[in-house]
């Protein structure tokens, strides 16, 4: 009979870092349902695409009518994909102008979880849009990094979301919060219920 010996600590943790290395975990919290969408779109150019978003389900009926709107409406979005097609990392997708729901991740500079780690918020053309702060010695605070161009909001260009916008007016329409109307921070590419 061969005798079983437990393995190492250290030996553990180099296979248990591999594991990781190679695999994509997503976390969700506790209660939350989600759903995946299918929707149609179109980007600047009038191309449609078949996009996907992943949201909680009590948002998915007015995700999905939103989104028809949109397409009817011939409003441009670059990019629908899922959070995990860029490593479930928020940076890297906001700055190719991806559009995404669910995404386990807290609040930029704080411990809670966002919105969007429940599913319950998305991001419509970030890059165009970007999340703008003040900090506490002037500078401003971008995000996505790359959304520095479009941080002024009185200047001209394309998927610019404004109060006057059809993508604002049909979240607003169905009870959905806009992070543009924040006081201290400006969130332009957040709708959230």
């Amino acid at each position: 009979m061969m005798e079983m010996r437990c393995p190492t600590k250290r030996w553990l943790l180099a296979v248990l870092g591999v594991l990781l290395a190679t695999c994509t975990i997503s976390a969700q919290p506790a209660g939350v349902k989600l759903d995946t969408l299918h929707v149609r779109h179109v980007d600047y150019q009038g191309v449609t695409h078949e996009g996907t978003i992943v949201c909680n389900r009590a948002i998915s009926a007015d995700l999905r009518e939103i989104f028809a709107e949109l397409y009817r409406q011939r409003y441009p979005i670059e990019l629908v994909r899922p959070i995990s097609e860029y490593g479930d990392d928020d940076e890297r997708s906001m700055q190719a102008n991806n559009t995404s729901c669910y995404c386990y991740r807290q609040i930029a500079g704080s411990k809670k979880l966002s919105k969007h780690a429940q599913g319950l918020a998305i991001d419509i053309n970030p890059l165009y849009n970007p999340c703008v702060k003040r900090r506490s010695d002037g500078r401003l605070w971008v995000q996505p990094s790359t959304g520095q161009p479009y941080v002024d909001r009185k200047k001209s260009f394309r998927y610019k979301i404004t109060r006057n916008d059809l993508c604002y007016r049909l979240f607003k329409a169905r009870g959905f919060k806009w992070g543009g109307d924040w006081r201290t921070t400006k969130d332009y590419q957040h709708f959230e219920k």
